[in-house]
């Protein structure tokens, strides 16, 4: 694999995106790895709708990285409200989810390429100084591989979104909310 060239998404990316975000998080060629989520929830992970309305939002943008002419990896980016708050005044963060890369390149270190690269997009974008994300709590070798890069739990939590349509096996689980400070 080439080294990745980065672009963000447009409508016309929408399909090959959802495609690439299912097979990441609940596809056969994922499951049983640490990346997976498919021993959680097998449910859909997303939809053409949701994608897309993203993608048409002004405070979102996903974030595509590219090799040998298909998308091998991507992420969404929102910019957030700052807060101003005296105590937070100082923080302007921006949300990073939806971190999907192509299951049969894992181990070739493009995560770790490709979270740089959200990184400083946020920053160029919208001024950022803190990355914030949502990572189911009982995902420990996710949360490692998160701290590895700098980010750090915070002990805010969320409750887990469950929906008819989210095909737990279990609901022993919630959010954990992960942040990192920003150069």
């Amino acid at each position: 694999m080439h080294a990745p060239a980065f672009r963000y998404a447009t409508a016309a990316d929408t399909s090959e995106l959802v495609v690439l975000i299912e097979r990441a998080y609940r596809g056969a060629e994922a499951a049983g790895n640490w990346t997976s989520e498919a021993h959680l929830l097998r449910g859909p992970r997303t939809s053409h709708e949701e994608v897309a309305g993203i993608i048409a939002r002004d405070d979102s943008r996903f974030l595509i990285a590219e090799s040998d002419g298909k998308i091998v990896g991507c992420c969404l980016l929102q910019g957030l409200s700052p807060d101003t708050t005296a105590e937070h005044a100082s923080i302007n963060a921006a949300y990073f989810g939806m971190f999907a890369i192509d299951p049969t390149t894992h181990g070739a270190g493009l995560g770790k390429i490709v979270i740089a690269e959200a990184e400083r997009r946020v920053q160029q974008l919208w001024n950022a100084n803190q990355m914030v994300m949502t990572v189911i709590n009982i995902r420990t070798a996710l949360i490692a591989w998160y701290e590895r890069r700098g980010y750090h739990l915070t002990g805010a939590t969320i409750p887990f979104p469950f929906t008819e349509n989210s095909g737990e096996t279990t609901r022993n689980f919630h959010l954990s909310e992960m942040r990192k400070t920003l150069a």
